[in-house]
């Protein structure tokens, strides 16, 4: 009796895990006429990724945004660079009315490339694609497996495109340019669990995702040919700084881990590592309808956003669709009068923290110009006080 008992309870046990475990089909993968919506946290506080392993429990409910990107996945034929990607299935639109196309069969997601920008943000007008197809997902996903992916891409562009800041103090004065990227992916799916982030808790699966990368820039001189010049540029050049982007060229390995669920078409969440791959710096998430503000990622104008709004102690300014350049963001009193200043070096999206307790409760404008003085954007701003 006590033998039939033990082996009921560990059948229960055993039953009870299985069930507990999710494994997620291409189901999960976007298609045609999919609409999906994430926010990015640029600034994440309080995230803990966790350990490996089943059942983890994962509370990502500190995440803010400003708003929600809304991003709808077409029939790649209507794209505007179909012609360059005539054997793909769907295409998503990106900023700046860039497009990225995509492979989709019964076990892979993957992308063929862009159309109207590079996909390491030096800024330039580009058609890079990838060879092979850059996998983005996999299916089925279950608990424990593994999957490698390799991928190259090449693509050159005049020597006009790029910053004067980063020509000028080059020794030589290149005809073009030409980027060269090779990347290598290993995705292991380490633990599964339930995520809760603003707005709802999904059943997941966790994918750490390990991304070792070159960047090499190659300069073309008359009839010389191609040369590599990338320890050259990053020696005189402090890419940093100027594209307001790490990892602009070189070596580099990335850690992400990506959340997924049977229940949504976009990822619960995606958190990058730091350098040192122990500290979160970026966290996209689902976006749901704790954030109101709705937007099309192509849609977003050059600008700024204020978060929370009102606010007490603190306010996140988050920059989008910027040009590589300097920016300076003011607040201002409700008579005019200058409270506040500082200085930013931005490449496209930037999320700043900024400390407003010394700030009296009441109404405030804040206002974003560019280096030419230029004001792109001014927006109230509310301070409260408990």
């Amino acid at each position: 009796m006590k033998q039939s008992l033990l082996l009921t309870f560990i059948w229960i046990c055993c039953c009870g895990s299985l069930v507990a475990q999710i494994s997620i089909s291409n189901d999960y993968f976007p298609a045609v006429g999919d609409t999906t919506y994430t926010a990015i946290d640029n600034l994440p506080s309080g995230i803990d990724i966790g350990s490996t392993g089943p059942n983890q429990s994962w509370n990502f409910t500190t995440l803010q945004a400003p708003f929600s990107r809304r991003t709808i996945y077409r029939n790649s034929s209507s794209g505007n660079f179909f012609s360059e990607y005539p054997s793909s299935d769907l295409l998503a639109e990106l900023v700046e009315d860039a497009e990225s196309y995509y492979n989709v069969t019964t076990t892979r997601f993957e992308l063929q490339g862009f159309g109207g920008s590079d996909p390491i943000g030096l800024g330039v007008e580009a058609l890079p694609k990838y060879s092979p197809p850059l996998v983005e997902r996999w299916a089925p996903l279950e608990y424990e497996d593994e999957h490698s992916s390799e991928a190259n891409v090449s693509y050159a562009f005049s020597a006009d495109d790029l910053p004067n800041e980063i020509t000028d103090p080059l020794p030589i004065t290149p005809d073009s340019f030409r980027v060269r990227y090779n990347l290598s992916r290993e995705d292991v799916v380490d633990a599964w669990g339930t995520m809760t982030i603003p707005g709802g808790a999904y059943e997941v699966l966790r994918e750490k995702r390990t991304t070792q990368q070159d960047i090499r820039l190659d300069a073309k001189v008359g009839f010389f040919g191609w040369q590599d010049i990338t320890d050259i540029v990053l020696e005189a050049v402090d890419l940093e700084t100027i594209l307001g982007i790490e990892n602009a060229l070189g070596e580099s390995t990335i850690i992400s881990y990506h959340f997924y669920s049977d229940e949504a078409k976009e990822p619960i969440a995606i958190v990058t590592m730091d350098q040192e791959g122990v500290n979160p710096v970026r966290v996209e998430f689902k976006g749901n309808d704790i954030i109101s503000n709705v937007q099309n990622v192509n849609a977003l104008k050059p600008g700024v956003y204020a978060f929370p709004n009102p606010a007490i102690v603190n306010v996140r300014f988050e920059f989008s669709n910027l040009k590589p350049g300097n920016y300076t963001l003011r607040i201002y009193n409700i008579l005019g009068v200058e409270v506040w200043k500082e200085k930013y070096n931005v490449n496209n999206f930037r999320t700043e923290k900024v400390d407003i307790s010394s700030l009296r409760k009441g109404t405030y404008l804040y206002s974003l110009s560019n280096d030419k003085g230029k004001t792109l954007a001014t927006k109230r701003l509310i301070i409260i006080r408990p």
